[in-house]
């Protein structure tokens, strides 16, 4: 998933793990976590900034709509002069 996490901190019966993963690839990752801890785990998360996308990485779905980039088109959709 993309993630890079630190060592596990051990003790009293806990073990928390810290890192940073992108959210585009991690969604499932709570699920995955309940399963492999019975229902144990919990997940907290916090937003920690933007970074690059790898090269590697595409986008997942088209576009859909007016693209905002196209700002003539996109002036007369907000005005719903032309229908997208």
């Amino acid at each position: 998933m993309r993630a890079t996490f630190e060592a596990p901190v051990i003790g009293s019966g806990r073990c928390i793990i810290e890192g940073v993963m992108p959210l585009a690839t991690s969604m499932d990752y709570p699920v995955k976590l309940r399963s492999e801890t019975s229902g144990r785990g919990v997940l907290t998360t916090s937003f920690a900034g933007y970074q690059d996308c790898p090269a590697d990485v595409k986008h997942a779905r088209k576009r859909r709509g007016v693209n905002p980039l196209d700002q003539s088109k996109y002036i007369l959709s907000v005005r719903n002069a032309i229908t997208s």
